[in-house]
């Protein structure tokens, strides 16, 4: 009974650590797409410009990722408050894959001091429909 429960143990922390680092590899993959795409105008703490472009630190727009899926994938104009500093500026869209906005989302959503849950290529896959 005791292997038995020692092969199970080891088990679940094989199963365990292998989620960890695919959350972690999707947040790397996802700091790689933001560098890319997102960081000459948000900055690379994710602050972005006052004024220009909002800030994607410890914003409550960041909680609704059907939302985040739109704005990447279409972009996004009209006018918008973010931590009571008003901005008026189009957002150019992203043709990015699913997997790449599903990694910038993650990595948006999980860095600057945010913390979200991570978000699936296949919630991506919905979101766009």
């Amino acid at each position: 009974k005791k292997i038995i429960f020692f092969i199970s143990l080891f088990i679940m922390a094989l199963v365990s650590q292998s989620f960890k680092q695919g959350n972690n590899s999707s947040v790397a993959n996802g700091k790689n797409v933001y560098e890319t795409y997102c960081m000459s105008c948000h900055q690379e703490n994710g602050e972005g410009l006052t004024g220009a472009f909002p800030s994607l630190v410890k914003t409550g727009h960041l909680s609704d990722k059907n939302k985040l899926v739109k704005i990447i994938l279409q972009g996004m104009r009209g006018p918008i408050t973010v931590k009571g500093v008003k901005y008026d500026v189009e957002m150019a869209s992203v043709g990015l894959t699913d997997k790449e906005t599903a990694d910038v989302i993650n990595y948006i959503r999980n860095s600057w001091g945010n913390k979200a849950p991570m978000v699936t290529v296949a919630e991506v896959a919905a979101a766009k429909k």
